[in-house]
């Protein structure tokens, strides 16, 4: 099933759902998460702006982290945990991670999640960048230290080939790139392309003009050090190596870097 966004009517259904179902601790979690979400999938086509959308989305990732927080005890809750995962905020991740039992916490699904929580802790805005280094097209080795102080800010970009999102960054980085003067700012392109042909098709066909690795399983695991789940991923590094952004959108990136 596709991911939904919902329009302020419908928001208004859900929350109303949500409160009810807050007092009356239903104990099917399965359930309910479904007819929500259910509700919320009929409603997607109502949507009248993108901004709308986004700030709906938003509610309805709220009312999964209120379901979870007072269902975490339930069986189902793992799964939608790990649906949800990457939609959650910090706070939200900390929080849940803190509901459950430890018998829970050691469950597989669970303790590979939290241990990529803790990886993007350990990664995320204030922190200093950890070196990756991987492949060029060239055959020859690049490290993201190689680029880092050299200019005033480095983006890495983990994409692939296959990732549509990533492909419909890339004329957004383009132009970005294209209106820095020379020592502001330099990208990194990492793929996490396990097909090395379509990776060199791929940059064949982008032709973009900043260095490109590519990670390798049990060799340049790049994207692991950094806890992408997702992709695109980006991380904004400043001169000094300091992580300044994560997944920073386009107006944010354009605001580090035109506005300072």
């Amino acid at each position: 099933m596709k991911r939904i966004f919902i329009n302020h009517y419908s928001l208004s259904i859900l929350l109303a759902a949500l409160l009810f179902a807050g007092c009356q601790k239903k104990a099917d979690l399965k359930g309910e998460w479904e007819s929500l979400y259910g509700r919320a999938d009929q409603a997607y086509e109502a949507a009248q702006t993108p901004e709308e959308a986004e700030a709906v989305l938003q509610n309805l990732v709220d009312s999964a982290y209120i379901l979870l927080d007072q269902n975490m005890d339930q069986a189902y809750a793992d799964t939608l945990f790990d649906e949800m995962y990457t939609m959650f905020s910090v706070a939200q991740k900390e929080a849940l991670f803190a509901r459950m039992s430890r018998e829970q916490l050691e469950r597989t699904q669970n303790a590979r999640l939290h241990k990529l929580f803790l990886i993007e802790q350990s990664t995320s805005e204030g922190k200093p960048y950890i070196d990756i280094r991987a492949i060029q097209p060239n055959g020859e080795e690049l490290a993201l230290s190689d680029l880092v102080g050299k200019t005033d800010f480095v983006l890495v970009d983990f994409w692939a080939s296959w990732c549509g999102p990533c492909r419909r960054l890339i004329p957004v980085l383009k132009e970005i790139y294209a209106g820095q003067p020379k020592g502001r700012f330099q990208i990194l392109g990492c793929s996490v392309d396990r097909d090395e042909a379509k990776w060199r098709k791929a940059l064949e066909e982008e032709q973009m003009a900043w260095p490109q690795i590519r990670e390798v399983d049990g060799a340049y695991e790049c994207s692991d050090l950094y806890g992408v789940r997702g992709i695109p991923t980006t991380i904004l590094i400043d001169r000094e190596g300091k992580i300044i952004a994560r997944n920073p959108d386009e107006s944010q990136l354009e605001a580090i870097l035109f506005g300072e």
